[in-house]
This record gives C-alpha cells, structure tokens and sequence, in this order.
C-alpha cells in the first residue's frame, strides 16, 4: 500500500509513488491532464504493458487499485496527446516534479 506525493499542475492533481527507486505516476491523472476523454482506452492504446503495472495507492483514507505507469509510459502518452499544453504539462515534470521526487525521495 502506498501513499502519494501529490503534485499540481494547472490545479491537476497528479499523484506519483516510487516503485523500486523509480517514479510511477497515477496513469488516471495523467492522461486527464492531457485531455485524454477515456483515460482507461488511453492507457490500454497508448502506454506499453511493461511501463504500467496495477499498485494499491491510499487517497483520503481510501486505498484503490490503480494502474501507475513509469516514465517511458508518461512520454508516451504527452506523445500522443493532442493538447497543446502536452509540452507544457511535459516541461513542468521533467523541470519541478521529477527533480523533487529524486531530491527528496518522493
């Protein structure tokens, strides 16, 4: 069971958790901020099998089986998204989110 860091982009919640030392964000969040309709449909098209793997995350007291994907899996799907604001939303993780996550360990 685990708990996530929570970061905010655009007043997004985008939850993240490390899984061996390597950071894995809540592939539902993350497609939603990229205009994904269907973020389940987005997943299952769009990341590969190895970069998504199912975890139980604890939100509100609640702990829910959720996919979380790696970050080959997030690039994937910035990759495919058609919003403009994909490179933004890729820039804030690879400048703010990440760095944090390796600095502090999540």
């Amino acid at each position: 069971m685990n708990t996530p860091q929570i970061f905010n982009f655009e007043q997004n919640e985008v939850r993240t958790i490390l899984v061996n030392d390597e950071p894995y964000f809540v592939g539902k969040d993350v497609a939603s901020v990229l205009g994904y309709s269907n973020t389940k449909d987005a997943l299952s098209r769009h990341v590969d099998l190895e970069d998504k793997m199912g975890s139980r995350i604890t939100t509100s007291g609640q702990s829910r089986e959720m996919t979380i994907i790696n970050e080959s899996g997030l690039y994937s799907l910035i990759l495919k998204s058609k919003l403009p604001s994909a490179k933004k939303f890729k820039r804030w993780v690879t400048s703010e989110v990440l760095p944090a996550i390796r600095k502090h360990g999540g």
